[in-house]
Protein backbone atom coordinates (compact mmCIF):
# COMPACT_ATOMS: atom_id res chain seq x y z
CA UNK A 1 0.00 0.00 0.00
CA UNK A 2 3.20 2.71 0.50
CA UNK A 3 3.97 2.56 -3.02
CA UNK A 4 0.61 3.12 -3.76
CA UNK A 5 0.00 6.01 -1.68
CA UNK A 6 3.32 7.79 -2.95
CA UNK A 7 1.94 6.62 -6.43
CA UNK A 8 -1.19 8.56 -5.77
CA UNK A 9 0.66 11.84 -4.18
CA UNK A 10 2.96 11.93 -7.12
CA UNK A 11 -0.11 11.86 -9.82
CA UNK A 12 -1.55 14.38 -7.91
CA UNK A 13 1.34 17.09 -7.32
CA UNK A 14 2.02 16.21 -10.89
CA UNK A 15 -1.69 17.51 -11.77
CA UNK A 16 -1.44 20.94 -9.40
CA UNK A 17 1.85 21.48 -11.18
CA UNK A 18 1.19 20.95 -14.61
CA UNK A 19 -2.69 20.51 -15.22
CA UNK A 20 -2.76 23.53 -17.83
CA UNK A 21 -0.29 21.67 -20.65
CA UNK A 22 -1.54 19.01 -22.85
CA UNK A 23 1.46 16.62 -22.58
CA UNK A 24 1.65 16.34 -19.16
CA UNK A 25 -2.36 15.88 -18.75
CA UNK A 26 -1.82 13.16 -21.11
CA UNK A 27 0.88 11.87 -18.94
CA UNK A 28 -1.29 12.37 -16.10
CA UNK A 29 -4.44 10.02 -17.19
CA UNK A 30 -1.77 7.90 -18.87
CA UNK A 31 -0.67 7.00 -14.99
CA UNK A 32 -4.03 7.03 -13.93
CA UNK A 33 -4.95 4.49 -16.20
CA UNK A 34 -1.87 2.29 -14.56
CA UNK A 35 -3.47 3.05 -11.43
CA UNK A 36 -6.84 1.60 -12.03
CA UNK A 37 -5.47 -1.79 -12.35
CA UNK A 38 -3.37 -2.17 -9.27
CA UNK A 39 -5.77 0.78 -7.19
CA UNK A 40 -9.05 1.58 -8.47
CA UNK A 41 -10.32 3.24 -5.46
CA UNK A 42 -7.96 5.52 -5.31
CA UNK A 43 -7.94 5.91 -9.22
CA UNK A 44 -11.98 6.51 -8.82
CA UNK A 45 -10.85 9.52 -5.78
CA UNK A 46 -8.13 11.02 -8.18
CA UNK A 47 -10.24 11.19 -11.26
CA UNK A 48 -13.36 12.82 -9.41
CA UNK A 49 -10.99 16.00 -8.11
CA UNK A 50 -9.71 16.29 -11.83
CA UNK A 51 -13.83 16.73 -12.78
CA UNK A 52 -13.41 20.76 -13.25
CA UNK A 53 -10.08 21.03 -14.51
CA UNK A 54 -11.12 18.45 -17.69
CA UNK A 55 -13.20 20.95 -18.97
CA UNK A 56 -10.48 23.09 -20.42
CA UNK A 57 -8.84 20.64 -21.78
CA UNK A 58 -9.18 19.71 -25.67
CA UNK A 59 -11.92 17.09 -27.24
CA UNK A 60 -9.26 14.12 -27.15
CA UNK A 61 -8.53 14.65 -23.32
CA UNK A 62 -11.95 15.36 -22.32
CA UNK A 63 -12.86 11.70 -24.04
CA UNK A 64 -10.13 9.70 -22.53
CA UNK A 65 -10.90 11.29 -19.32
CA UNK A 66 -14.59 9.90 -19.60
CA UNK A 67 -13.16 6.79 -21.17
CA UNK A 68 -11.00 5.93 -17.59
CA UNK A 69 -14.42 7.37 -15.49
CA UNK A 70 -16.60 4.17 -17.24
CA UNK A 71 -13.37 1.98 -16.56
CA UNK A 72 -12.83 3.48 -13.07
CA UNK A 73 -16.48 2.57 -12.18
CA UNK A 74 -16.34 -0.89 -13.48
CA UNK A 75 -13.44 -1.97 -11.73
CA UNK A 76 -15.21 -0.84 -8.32
CA UNK A 77 -18.07 -2.68 -9.35
CA UNK A 78 -20.18 0.03 -9.62
CA UNK A 79 -22.92 -0.92 -11.90
CA UNK A 80 -23.65 1.25 -14.93
CA UNK A 81 -26.97 2.80 -14.93
CA UNK A 82 -26.83 4.41 -18.69
CA UNK A 83 -25.20 3.97 -22.10
CA UNK A 84 -25.36 8.09 -22.35
CA UNK A 85 -21.85 7.99 -21.09
CA UNK A 86 -19.98 5.24 -23.17
CA UNK A 87 -21.47 5.73 -26.99
CA UNK A 88 -20.59 9.23 -27.64
CA UNK A 89 -16.76 7.63 -26.61
CA UNK A 90 -17.54 4.95 -29.16
CA UNK A 91 -18.67 6.72 -31.72
CA UNK A 92 -15.53 9.69 -30.93
CA UNK A 93 -12.96 6.87 -31.29
CA UNK A 94 -14.22 5.17 -33.99
CA UNK A 95 -14.19 8.94 -36.38
CA UNK A 96 -11.07 9.48 -35.13
CA UNK A 97 -10.17 5.50 -36.16
CA UNK A 98 -7.97 5.75 -32.98
CA UNK A 99 -7.47 2.01 -32.85
CA UNK A 100 -5.78 1.92 -29.55
CA UNK A 101 -8.56 3.32 -27.66
CA UNK A 102 -11.66 2.11 -29.85
CA UNK A 103 -10.70 -1.90 -29.00
CA UNK A 104 -10.95 -1.00 -25.17
CA UNK A 105 -13.81 1.65 -25.49
CA UNK A 106 -16.09 -1.36 -27.64
CA UNK A 107 -15.21 -3.83 -24.54
CA UNK A 108 -16.39 -0.96 -21.74
CA UNK A 109 -19.56 -0.60 -23.75
CA UNK A 110 -19.97 -4.43 -23.47
CA UNK A 111 -19.74 -3.61 -19.88
CA UNK A 112 -22.56 -1.36 -19.71
CA UNK A 113 -24.87 -3.42 -21.86
CA UNK A 114 -24.54 -6.32 -19.68
CA UNK A 115 -25.34 -4.45 -16.34
CA UNK A 116 -27.97 -2.78 -18.11
CA UNK A 117 -28.93 -6.91 -18.90
CA UNK A 118 -28.64 -6.77 -22.62
CA UNK A 119 -26.86 -9.59 -24.00
CA UNK A 120 -27.42 -9.32 -27.29
CA UNK A 121 -25.91 -5.68 -27.66
CA UNK A 122 -23.49 -6.33 -25.08
CA UNK A 123 -21.78 -9.62 -27.44
CA UNK A 124 -22.10 -7.26 -30.82
CA UNK A 125 -19.97 -4.72 -28.56
CA UNK A 126 -17.31 -7.31 -27.38
CA UNK A 127 -17.68 -8.86 -31.13
CA UNK A 128 -16.48 -5.70 -32.46
CA UNK A 129 -13.93 -5.27 -30.26
CA UNK A 130 -12.13 -8.60 -31.21
CA UNK A 131 -12.95 -7.54 -34.88
CA UNK A 132 -11.13 -4.29 -34.70
CA UNK A 133 -8.23 -6.16 -32.95
CA UNK A 134 -7.98 -8.63 -35.75
CA UNK A 135 -8.07 -6.04 -38.37
CA UNK A 136 -5.84 -3.45 -37.16
CA UNK A 137 -3.51 -7.18 -35.99
CA UNK A 138 -3.29 -5.34 -32.37
CA UNK A 139 -1.82 -7.36 -29.72
CA UNK A 140 -3.18 -6.72 -26.24
CA UNK A 141 -3.59 -10.11 -24.19
CA UNK A 142 -5.18 -8.70 -21.37
CA UNK A 143 -7.88 -6.96 -22.74
CA UNK A 144 -8.86 -10.24 -25.01
CA UNK A 145 -9.26 -12.28 -22.00
CA UNK A 146 -11.10 -10.02 -20.39
CA UNK A 147 -13.74 -9.68 -23.70
CA UNK A 148 -13.87 -13.34 -23.98
CA UNK A 149 -14.17 -14.11 -20.40
CA UNK A 150 -17.10 -11.49 -20.41
CA UNK A 151 -18.85 -13.50 -23.62
CA UNK A 152 -18.40 -16.53 -21.35
CA UNK A 153 -20.72 -15.52 -18.64
CA UNK A 154 -22.87 -13.68 -21.12
CA UNK A 155 -23.28 -16.69 -22.82
CA UNK A 156 -23.74 -19.03 -19.39
CA UNK A 157 -26.68 -16.01 -18.90
CA UNK A 158 -28.48 -17.16 -21.67
CA UNK A 159 -27.63 -21.08 -20.81
CA UNK A 160 -25.20 -21.27 -24.02
CA UNK A 161 -22.76 -23.40 -22.37
CA UNK A 162 -20.58 -25.37 -25.24
CA UNK A 163 -20.55 -21.41 -26.96
CA UNK A 164 -19.52 -20.46 -22.98
CA UNK A 165 -16.90 -23.12 -22.62
CA UNK A 166 -15.13 -21.96 -25.95
CA UNK A 167 -15.09 -18.53 -25.04
CA UNK A 168 -13.52 -19.37 -21.89
CA UNK A 169 -11.43 -21.13 -23.09
CA UNK A 170 -9.98 -18.30 -25.48
CA UNK A 171 -9.70 -16.33 -22.39
CA UNK A 172 -7.00 -19.36 -20.62
CA UNK A 173 -5.18 -19.42 -23.78
CA UNK A 174 -4.55 -15.35 -23.48
CA UNK A 175 -3.95 -15.36 -19.71
CA UNK A 176 -1.66 -18.32 -20.24
CA UNK A 177 0.80 -16.08 -23.45
CA UNK A 178 0.08 -13.47 -20.06
CA UNK A 179 1.14 -15.65 -17.60
CA UNK A 180 -1.54 -14.39 -15.55
CA UNK A 181 -1.79 -16.83 -12.88
CA UNK A 182 -4.32 -15.70 -11.09
CA UNK A 183 -6.80 -14.89 -13.65
CA UNK A 184 -5.92 -19.06 -14.92
CA UNK A 185 -6.94 -20.06 -11.34
CA UNK A 186 -10.36 -18.24 -12.69
CA UNK A 187 -10.72 -19.39 -16.16
CA UNK A 188 -9.98 -23.13 -15.18
CA UNK A 189 -13.26 -22.41 -12.73
CA UNK A 190 -15.55 -21.37 -15.86
CA UNK A 191 -14.91 -24.07 -17.47
CA UNK A 192 -15.29 -26.01 -14.61
CA UNK A 193 -18.21 -24.56 -13.92
CA UNK A 194 -19.57 -25.04 -17.76
CA UNK A 195 -19.26 -28.66 -17.30
CA UNK A 196 -20.65 -28.88 -14.05
CA UNK A 197 -23.76 -26.73 -15.43
CA UNK A 198 -23.97 -29.58 -18.52
CA UNK A 199 -23.38 -32.31 -15.43
CA UNK A 200 -20.34 -33.66 -17.11
CA UNK A 201 -19.10 -34.54 -14.04
CA UNK A 202 -15.12 -35.82 -15.21
CA UNK A 203 -14.93 -32.80 -16.77
CA UNK A 204 -15.86 -30.59 -14.07
CA UNK A 205 -14.02 -32.07 -11.57
CA UNK A 206 -10.85 -31.95 -13.39
CA UNK A 207 -10.87 -28.35 -14.26
CA UNK A 208 -11.97 -26.99 -10.79
CA UNK A 209 -9.18 -29.16 -9.71
CA UNK A 210 -6.79 -27.90 -11.63
CA UNK A 211 -7.75 -24.61 -10.58
CA UNK A 212 -7.05 -25.64 -7.11
CA UNK A 213 -3.46 -26.32 -7.99
CA UNK A 214 -2.96 -23.10 -9.39
CA UNK A 215 -3.84 -21.66 -6.47
CA UNK A 216 -2.10 -24.09 -4.53
CA UNK A 217 1.20 -23.05 -6.95
CA UNK A 218 0.78 -19.74 -6.30
CA UNK A 219 -0.17 -19.34 -2.39
CA UNK A 220 -3.11 -17.51 -3.33
CA UNK A 221 -5.04 -18.66 -0.29
CA UNK A 222 -8.33 -16.68 -1.21
CA UNK A 223 -8.37 -18.27 -4.57
CA UNK A 224 -8.18 -21.37 -3.45
CA UNK A 225 -10.87 -20.84 -1.11
CA UNK A 226 -13.15 -19.74 -4.07
CA UNK A 227 -12.46 -22.77 -6.02
CA UNK A 228 -12.49 -25.18 -3.36
CA UNK A 229 -16.45 -23.72 -1.89
CA UNK A 230 -17.33 -23.75 -5.60
CA UNK A 231 -16.62 -27.26 -6.04
CA UNK A 232 -17.76 -28.93 -2.79
CA UNK A 233 -21.41 -27.66 -3.42
CA UNK A 234 -20.84 -29.00 -6.88
CA UNK A 235 -19.93 -32.43 -5.14
CA UNK A 236 -23.25 -31.88 -2.85
CA UNK A 237 -25.09 -31.52 -6.21
CA UNK A 238 -23.66 -34.98 -7.22
CA UNK A 239 -24.27 -36.40 -3.95
CA UNK A 240 -20.94 -36.73 -3.23
CA UNK A 241 -21.00 -36.00 0.50
CA UNK A 242 -17.66 -37.05 1.55
CA UNK A 243 -15.52 -35.03 -1.39
CA UNK A 244 -17.77 -31.98 -0.66
CA UNK A 245 -17.03 -31.72 2.97
CA UNK A 246 -13.20 -32.14 2.43
CA UNK A 247 -13.31 -28.75 0.00
CA UNK A 248 -15.76 -27.10 2.57
CA UNK A 249 -12.79 -27.49 5.07
CA UNK A 250 -10.63 -26.02 2.67
CA UNK A 251 -12.95 -23.15 1.51
CA UNK A 252 -13.58 -22.24 5.31
CA UNK A 253 -10.25 -20.90 6.04
CA UNK A 254 -10.71 -17.82 3.79
CA UNK A 255 -14.07 -16.87 3.48
CA UNK A 256 -14.90 -12.92 2.79
CA UNK A 257 -18.23 -11.12 2.96
CA UNK A 258 -18.99 -12.30 -0.92
CA UNK A 259 -18.69 -15.98 0.18
CA UNK A 260 -20.20 -16.46 3.34
CA UNK A 261 -23.20 -16.83 2.17
CA UNK A 262 -22.28 -19.79 -0.47
CA UNK A 263 -20.27 -21.19 2.64
CA UNK A 264 -23.56 -21.12 4.41
CA UNK A 265 -25.35 -22.91 1.88
CA UNK A 266 -23.09 -25.82 1.03
CA UNK A 267 -22.82 -26.04 4.90
CA UNK A 268 -26.22 -26.65 5.41
CA UNK A 269 -26.84 -28.79 2.41
CA UNK A 270 -24.16 -31.39 3.44
CA UNK A 271 -25.50 -31.66 6.91
CA UNK A 272 -28.78 -31.66 6.04
CA UNK A 273 -28.67 -34.42 3.11
CA UNK A 274 -26.55 -36.49 5.46
CA UNK A 275 -29.15 -36.21 8.50
CA UNK A 276 -27.39 -34.33 10.97
CA UNK A 277 -30.25 -31.94 10.85
CA UNK A 278 -28.92 -30.55 14.28
CA UNK A 279 -26.05 -28.79 12.51
CA UNK A 280 -28.10 -28.08 9.04
CA UNK A 281 -30.60 -26.28 11.52
CA UNK A 282 -27.87 -24.12 12.81
CA UNK A 283 -26.33 -23.07 9.43
CA UNK A 284 -29.60 -22.73 7.91
CA UNK A 285 -30.75 -19.91 10.98
CA UNK A 286 -26.96 -18.49 9.66
CA UNK A 287 -28.86 -17.96 6.31
CA UNK A 288 -31.79 -16.18 7.94
CA UNK A 289 -29.08 -13.53 8.61
CA UNK A 290 -28.43 -12.46 4.89
CA UNK A 291 -30.32 -10.08 3.02
CA UNK A 292 -31.31 -11.96 0.00
CA UNK A 293 -34.98 -13.21 -0.33
CA UNK A 294 -33.60 -16.61 -2.47
CA UNK A 295 -31.55 -17.59 0.66
CA UNK A 296 -34.10 -16.97 3.39
CA UNK A 297 -37.01 -18.81 1.35
CA UNK A 298 -34.05 -21.53 1.02
CA UNK A 299 -33.21 -21.59 4.79
CA UNK A 300 -37.27 -21.59 5.36
CA UNK A 301 -37.61 -24.86 3.19
CA UNK A 302 -34.68 -26.23 4.62
CA UNK A 303 -35.46 -25.93 8.14
CA UNK A 304 -39.25 -27.08 7.37
CA UNK A 305 -38.10 -30.25 6.03
CA UNK A 306 -35.65 -30.76 9.37
CA UNK A 307 -38.94 -29.69 11.66
CA UNK A 308 -41.23 -32.37 9.45
CA UNK A 309 -38.38 -35.26 9.58
CA UNK A 310 -38.50 -34.33 13.41
CA UNK A 311 -41.89 -35.00 14.10
CA UNK A 312 -42.49 -31.10 14.85
CA UNK A 313 -45.36 -30.52 12.04
CA UNK A 314 -46.18 -26.98 13.70
CA UNK A 315 -43.05 -25.75 13.50
CA UNK A 316 -42.51 -27.22 9.76
CA UNK A 317 -45.89 -25.51 8.36
CA UNK A 318 -44.63 -21.97 9.92
CA UNK A 319 -41.76 -22.57 8.30
CA UNK A 320 -43.14 -23.43 5.30
CA UNK A 321 -45.81 -20.25 5.48
CA UNK A 322 -42.66 -18.04 5.45
CA UNK A 323 -40.78 -20.47 2.64
CA UNK A 324 -44.19 -19.77 0.41
CA UNK A 325 -44.27 -16.17 1.20
CA UNK A 326 -40.51 -15.51 0.08
CA UNK A 327 -40.63 -18.21 -2.83
CA UNK A 328 -44.02 -16.12 -4.30
CA UNK A 329 -41.75 -13.22 -4.39
CA UNK A 330 -38.72 -15.10 -6.23
CA UNK A 331 -41.45 -16.67 -8.70
CA UNK A 332 -42.56 -13.21 -9.86
CA UNK A 333 -38.76 -12.38 -10.44
CA UNK A 334 -38.25 -15.57 -11.97
CA UNK A 335 -40.46 -15.40 -14.96
CA UNK A 336 -39.79 -11.89 -15.65
CA UNK A 337 -36.05 -12.97 -15.76
CA UNK A 338 -37.36 -16.30 -18.21
CA UNK A 339 -39.37 -13.87 -20.80
CA UNK A 340 -36.52 -11.31 -20.96
CA UNK A 341 -34.25 -14.29 -21.66
CA UNK A 342 -36.08 -15.37 -24.20
CA UNK A 343 -36.45 -12.15 -26.23
CA UNK A 344 -32.86 -11.60 -25.25
CA UNK A 345 -31.80 -15.21 -27.21
CA UNK A 346 -34.27 -14.29 -30.23
CA UNK A 347 -32.70 -10.95 -30.52
CA UNK A 348 -28.89 -12.40 -30.38
CA UNK A 349 -29.82 -15.49 -32.65
CA UNK A 350 -30.98 -12.58 -35.28
CA UNK A 351 -27.78 -10.51 -34.65
CA UNK A 352 -26.23 -13.68 -35.64
CA UNK A 353 -27.43 -13.56 -38.59
CA UNK A 354 -27.43 -10.53 -39.48
CA UNK A 355 -23.02 -10.57 -38.73
CA UNK A 356 -22.89 -14.00 -41.12
CA UNK A 357 -24.66 -11.62 -43.90
CA UNK A 358 -22.41 -8.34 -43.53
CA UNK A 359 -19.37 -11.31 -43.75
CA UNK A 360 -20.22 -12.97 -46.68
CA UNK A 361 -20.90 -9.28 -48.33
CA UNK A 362 -17.05 -8.18 -46.87
CA UNK A 363 -15.73 -11.09 -47.86
CA UNK A 364 -17.60 -11.35 -51.64
CA UNK A 365 -15.85 -7.70 -52.49
CA UNK A 366 -12.31 -8.66 -50.95
CA UNK A 367 -12.89 -11.39 -53.31
CA UNK A 368 -13.04 -9.29 -55.98
CA UNK A 369 -10.20 -7.17 -55.33
CA UNK A 370 -7.99 -9.97 -55.11
CA UNK A 371 -8.90 -11.12 -57.90
CA UNK A 372 -7.95 -8.19 -59.80
CA UNK A 373 -4.94 -7.10 -58.05
CA UNK A 374 -3.35 -11.09 -57.74
CA UNK A 375 -4.41 -12.37 -61.19
CA UNK A 376 -0.73 -12.10 -62.35
CA UNK A 377 0.25 -14.83 -59.39
CA UNK A 378 -1.94 -17.48 -61.79
CA UNK A 379 1.13 -20.04 -61.77
CA UNK A 380 2.26 -19.27 -58.42
CA UNK A 381 -1.22 -20.52 -57.37
CA UNK A 382 -0.76 -23.55 -59.45
CA UNK A 383 2.19 -24.44 -57.31
CA UNK A 384 -0.21 -24.02 -53.78
CA UNK A 385 -2.64 -26.39 -55.63
CA UNK A 386 -0.47 -28.94 -55.56
CA UNK A 387 1.11 -28.39 -52.05
CA UNK A 388 -2.77 -28.67 -50.80
CA UNK A 389 -2.94 -31.80 -52.84
CA UNK A 390 -0.42 -32.95 -49.92
CA UNK A 391 -1.89 -31.52 -47.25
CA UNK A 392 -5.35 -32.69 -47.94
CA UNK A 393 -3.64 -36.38 -47.95
CA UNK A 394 -2.82 -35.45 -43.79
CA UNK A 395 -6.54 -34.06 -43.59
CA UNK A 396 -8.43 -37.44 -44.47
CA UNK A 397 -8.74 -39.06 -41.08
CA UNK A 398 -10.61 -35.38 -40.00
CA UNK A 399 -12.31 -35.18 -43.06
CA UNK A 400 -13.58 -38.96 -42.79
CA UNK A 401 -14.58 -37.86 -39.72
CA UNK A 402 -16.67 -35.52 -40.43
CA UNK A 403 -18.40 -37.36 -43.30
CA UNK A 404 -19.57 -39.70 -40.09
CA UNK A 405 -20.64 -37.38 -37.79
CA UNK A 406 -22.89 -35.94 -40.48
CA UNK A 407 -24.46 -39.49 -41.21
CA UNK A 408 -24.46 -39.88 -37.70
CA UNK A 409 -26.61 -36.79 -37.24
CA UNK A 410 -28.69 -37.73 -40.16
CA UNK A 411 -29.36 -41.22 -38.30
CA UNK A 412 -30.12 -39.37 -35.13
CA UNK A 413 -32.69 -36.97 -36.86
CA UNK A 414 -35.15 -40.22 -37.87
CA UNK A 415 -34.68 -42.27 -34.51
CA UNK A 416 -36.58 -42.88 -31.67
CA UNK A 417 -33.89 -40.45 -29.71
CA UNK A 418 -35.19 -37.63 -31.81
CA UNK A 419 -38.69 -38.22 -31.09
CA UNK A 420 -37.84 -37.99 -27.37
CA UNK A 421 -36.17 -35.14 -27.70
CA UNK A 422 -39.13 -33.62 -29.65
CA UNK A 423 -41.32 -34.35 -27.29
CA UNK A 424 -39.22 -32.57 -24.51
CA UNK A 425 -39.15 -29.44 -26.79
CA UNK A 426 -42.61 -29.98 -26.70
CA UNK A 427 -43.62 -29.84 -23.56
CA UNK A 428 -41.17 -27.04 -22.82
CA UNK A 429 -42.80 -25.05 -25.75
CA UNK A 430 -46.28 -26.32 -23.98
CA UNK A 431 -45.05 -24.41 -20.90
CA UNK A 432 -43.69 -21.33 -22.53
CA UNK A 433 -47.43 -21.09 -24.19
CA UNK A 434 -49.49 -21.33 -21.54
CA UNK A 435 -47.33 -18.33 -19.90
CA UNK A 436 -47.97 -16.24 -23.04
CA UNK A 437 -51.36 -16.98 -22.51
CA UNK A 438 -51.28 -16.16 -19.25
CA UNK A 439 -49.80 -12.57 -19.79
CA UNK A 440 -51.70 -12.27 -23.19
CA UNK A 441 -48.73 -12.15 -25.53
CA UNK A 442 -50.27 -12.23 -28.60
CA UNK A 443 -46.94 -11.93 -31.00
CA UNK A 444 -44.99 -14.58 -28.83
CA UNK A 445 -48.13 -16.80 -28.53
CA UNK A 446 -48.37 -17.87 -31.96
CA UNK A 447 -44.25 -17.71 -32.81
CA UNK A 448 -44.19 -20.52 -30.15
CA UNK A 449 -47.39 -22.02 -31.63
CA UNK A 450 -45.77 -22.37 -34.74
CA UNK A 451 -42.58 -23.94 -33.32
CA UNK A 452 -44.70 -26.74 -31.69
CA UNK A 453 -46.54 -27.90 -34.39
CA UNK A 454 -43.17 -27.71 -36.30
CA UNK A 455 -41.26 -30.19 -33.78
CA UNK A 456 -44.91 -32.55 -34.20
CA UNK A 457 -44.80 -32.57 -37.47
CA UNK A 458 -41.44 -33.33 -37.72
CA UNK A 459 -42.13 -36.09 -35.02
CA UNK A 460 -44.95 -37.77 -37.58
CA UNK A 461 -42.53 -37.78 -40.64
CA UNK A 462 -39.88 -39.51 -37.88
CA UNK A 463 -42.63 -42.20 -37.04
CA UNK A 464 -43.59 -42.61 -40.40
CA UNK A 465 -40.24 -43.50 -41.59
CA UNK A 466 -39.80 -45.53 -39.04
CA UNK A 467 -43.13 -47.75 -40.11
CA UNK A 468 -41.50 -47.20 -43.80
CA UNK A 469 -38.47 -48.59 -42.90
CA UNK A 470 -40.06 -51.90 -40.44
CA UNK A 471 -42.12 -52.79 -43.62
CA UNK A 472 -38.94 -52.83 -45.85
CA UNK A 473 -37.14 -55.09 -43.15
CA UNK A 474 -40.48 -57.41 -43.36
CA UNK A 475 -39.99 -57.54 -47.23
CA UNK A 476 -35.93 -58.19 -47.15
CA UNK A 477 -37.21 -61.09 -44.65
CA UNK A 478 -39.58 -62.57 -47.46
CA UNK A 479 -36.55 -63.06 -50.21
CA UNK A 480 -35.10 -66.02 -51.44
CA UNK A 481 -31.74 -64.98 -51.24
CA UNK A 482 -32.41 -63.74 -47.47
CA UNK A 483 -33.91 -67.61 -46.55
CA UNK A 484 -30.96 -68.76 -48.55
CA UNK A 485 -28.09 -66.78 -46.22
CA UNK A 486 -30.28 -67.66 -42.54
CA UNK A 487 -31.65 -71.25 -43.70
CA UNK A 488 -30.74 -74.13 -41.27
CA UNK A 489 -27.59 -76.03 -42.50
CA UNK A 490 -25.76 -78.98 -41.11
CA UNK A 491 -22.31 -78.38 -39.51
CA UNK A 492 -20.10 -79.53 -43.00
CA UNK A 493 -22.43 -77.71 -44.85
CA UNK A 494 -21.61 -74.90 -46.83
CA UNK A 495 -23.50 -72.01 -48.77
CA UNK A 496 -22.01 -71.52 -51.81
CA UNK A 497 -22.69 -67.69 -53.69
CA UNK A 498 -22.64 -66.92 -57.02
CA UNK A 499 -22.41 -63.61 -59.09
CA UNK A 500 -26.09 -63.64 -59.40
CA UNK A 501 -26.52 -63.90 -55.74
CA UNK A 502 -24.19 -61.51 -54.66
CA UNK A 503 -26.18 -58.85 -57.24
CA UNK A 504 -29.51 -60.31 -56.10
CA UNK A 505 -27.65 -59.56 -52.05
CA UNK A 506 -27.35 -56.15 -52.91
CA UNK A 507 -30.33 -55.13 -54.86
CA UNK A 508 -32.58 -56.66 -51.87
CA UNK A 509 -30.12 -54.54 -48.80
CA UNK A 510 -30.70 -51.32 -51.10
CA UNK A 511 -34.64 -51.69 -51.73
CA UNK A 512 -34.32 -52.19 -47.62
CA UNK A 513 -31.59 -49.25 -46.89
CA UNK A 514 -31.49 -47.11 -49.88
CA UNK A 515 -28.15 -46.02 -50.67
CA UNK A 516 -26.35 -48.08 -48.70
CA UNK A 517 -23.56 -48.94 -50.48
CA UNK A 518 -23.52 -45.44 -52.11
CA UNK A 519 -23.09 -43.98 -48.60
CA UNK A 520 -20.14 -46.77 -47.32
CA UNK A 521 -17.94 -45.95 -50.24
CA UNK A 522 -18.35 -42.26 -50.13
CA UNK A 523 -16.92 -42.84 -46.20
CA UNK A 524 -14.07 -44.61 -48.31
CA UNK A 525 -13.57 -47.04 -51.23
CA UNK A 526 -14.59 -50.73 -50.60
CA UNK A 527 -12.71 -53.72 -51.85
CA UNK A 528 -15.00 -56.62 -53.38
CA UNK A 529 -14.50 -58.42 -50.33
CA UNK A 530 -14.91 -55.77 -47.82
CA UNK A 531 -18.43 -55.16 -49.64
CA UNK A 532 -19.30 -58.79 -49.56
CA UNK A 533 -18.71 -58.36 -46.05
CA UNK A 534 -20.80 -55.60 -45.17
CA UNK A 535 -23.62 -56.73 -47.23
CA UNK A 536 -24.14 -60.19 -44.91
CA UNK A 537 -23.31 -58.34 -41.52
CA UNK A 538 -26.45 -55.74 -42.54
CA UNK A 539 -28.62 -58.63 -42.70
CA UNK A 540 -27.20 -60.57 -39.43
CA UNK A 541 -25.18 -63.30 -41.06
CA UNK A 542 -23.43 -65.40 -38.54
CA UNK A 543 -19.91 -64.82 -38.70
CA UNK A 544 -19.06 -68.42 -38.68
CA UNK A 545 -20.98 -68.36 -41.67
CA UNK A 546 -19.78 -65.25 -43.46
CA UNK A 547 -16.05 -66.68 -42.85
CA UNK A 548 -17.26 -69.84 -44.88
CA UNK A 549 -19.23 -67.50 -47.50
CA UNK A 550 -16.19 -65.45 -48.53
CA UNK A 551 -13.85 -68.08 -47.73
CA UNK A 552 -11.77 -66.90 -45.32
CA UNK A 553 -10.88 -67.72 -41.32
CA UNK A 554 -13.11 -66.35 -38.41
CA UNK A 555 -9.73 -64.59 -37.34
CA UNK A 556 -9.21 -63.62 -40.78
CA UNK A 557 -12.86 -61.93 -40.79
CA UNK A 558 -12.13 -60.07 -37.23
CA UNK A 559 -8.99 -58.78 -38.67
CA UNK A 560 -11.07 -57.76 -42.37
CA UNK A 561 -13.60 -55.89 -39.21
CA UNK A 562 -11.12 -54.43 -37.53
CA UNK A 563 -9.85 -52.79 -40.39
CA UNK A 564 -12.93 -52.17 -41.19
CA UNK A 565 -13.78 -49.95 -38.36
CA UNK A 566 -10.44 -48.07 -39.18
CA UNK A 567 -11.06 -47.19 -42.78
CA UNK A 568 -14.35 -45.87 -42.39
CA UNK A 569 -13.94 -44.11 -38.70
CA UNK A 570 -10.48 -43.21 -38.80
CA UNK A 571 -10.12 -44.28 -35.08
CA UNK A 572 -8.76 -48.27 -33.99
CA UNK A 573 -11.81 -50.25 -33.00
CA UNK A 574 -12.77 -53.84 -31.90
CA UNK A 575 -14.84 -56.22 -34.18
CA UNK A 576 -17.83 -55.31 -33.06
CA UNK A 577 -17.59 -51.74 -33.43
CA UNK A 578 -17.54 -52.60 -37.14
CA UNK A 579 -20.83 -54.80 -36.72
CA UNK A 580 -22.59 -52.20 -34.79
CA UNK A 581 -21.80 -49.47 -37.60
CA UNK A 582 -22.63 -51.26 -40.67
CA UNK A 583 -26.05 -52.59 -38.81
CA UNK A 584 -26.70 -48.78 -37.56
CA UNK A 585 -26.08 -47.35 -41.45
Amino acid sequence: MKWHNLLYLFILVGWLTACHTNPHTARLLQQADSLLNVQPDSAQMLLHTWADSMTCQPEELQMYYRLLCVKADDKNYIPHTSDSVILPIVAYYKDQRNKTRLPEALYYAGRVYSDLENAPRALEYFQRAIHVMEREELTDYNLSSRIYSQMGTLFVYQELYDEASEMYRKAYQYDLLLKDSANLVFDLRDIGRGFASTDRQDSAIYYYNRASEMALLIKDSTLLSMVSLELAGTYIDWDKYSQGYEKLQIARLKLDTLSISAYYTAMARYYHFTNQFDSAAYFYQKKLGLPSFLHKAGAYEGLADIARHQGDIIKALNYYEQYMLYEDSLQQTVRTEAVDRIHALYNYQQFKKENVFLKRQAFKQKRLIFGIIFSFLFLLLIGIVFWQKHKRKEQTILLQQEKLKRLQEEQFKYSQAQIVANKEKIEKLSALLHSAEQTNDKLRQNLLQAQKEWIEKANVQIEAAQIVKESSLANLQQTEIWKKLHQPMDKNETIKMTDTDWAELTQAVEETYPHFVQRLNELCPLSQKELQVCLLLKINVPLTLIADIVCSSKQGISSLRERLYKKISGEKGKPKDCDNFIRNL
